[in-house]
């Protein structure tokens, strides 16, 4: 099997993973119309960007959706905006590697809320969206190398990769300025929806008198 079919072989796995997880969640359906809504918007941030190269907040909004809800929904977000979006700039190839990636930032954007309590400022969750974007050109590249890389050679990938570079730092840097703008105020917002989703039963006491 060669490189691009073992590749995509494992993507659309994760992919089939990834959505099966959501799948199992059994989100409810207000839950399913937040991650539409959520998908939405960051395909139309991608989309009203499309003048600014790589210059989006979509990967902000994924992070910060999966930070904010958790795994499940935050790669659902990531999936489905990579596709909505792609419905203006064309679909191909490419298209399972963005929903992989974005999907990915969602992942990581709820393992991060996990790890810090989701209690996390204006600054460190800046220099997270600014990670990510790197995370993402990195799979990105990985996936032009893979595609269109003729012999898949180091060489040939971090001659992609440098290629690239001014891109991913332009991605990079557009994700801390969207952040210290909205990440905040949309963490907030989410972490309101989150609360009004919770449930406590508590036992009312019988009275025998």
């Amino acid at each position: 099997m060669s490189w691009e079919l073992a590749s995509f072989a494992l993507l659309f796995g994760a992919l089939a993973a990834g959505f099966g997880w959501y799948e199992r969640s059994h989100p409810s359906s207000k839950v399913l119309a937040l991650v539409a809504t959520l998908a939405a918007l960051a395909a139309l941030g991608r989309v009203a960007f499309a003048p600014l190269p790589n210059v989006k907040p979509t990967t902000d909004i994924v992070l910060l959706s999966g930070f904010a809800l958790g795994g499940a929904p935050g790669f659902a977000v990531g999936a489905a905006g990579a596709l909505a979006s792609n419905v203006f700039y064309g679909q191909g190839p490419w298209t399972p590697w963005q929903m992989g990636a974005w999907g990915l930032v969602g992942v990581l954007g709820a393992a991060l809320g996990t790890a810090s309590g989701r209690r996390l400022g204006r600054v460190p969750l800046a220099l997270a969206c600014c990670a990510a974007g790197f995370v993402y050109g990195a799979i990105l590249d990985f996936s032009t190398w893979v595609t269109f890389g003729g012999e898949h050679t180091l060489g040939q990938y971090l001659a992609f990769s440098g290629t690239s570079l001014p891109f991913n730092v332009a991605h990079a840097v557009g994700n801390v300025v969207f952040c210290l703008a909205f990440g905040p105020a949309l963490v907030r917002a989410l972490e309101r929806f989150r609360a009004r989703l919770n449930i406590t039963w508590i036992p009312l006491e019988v009275s025998r008198s």
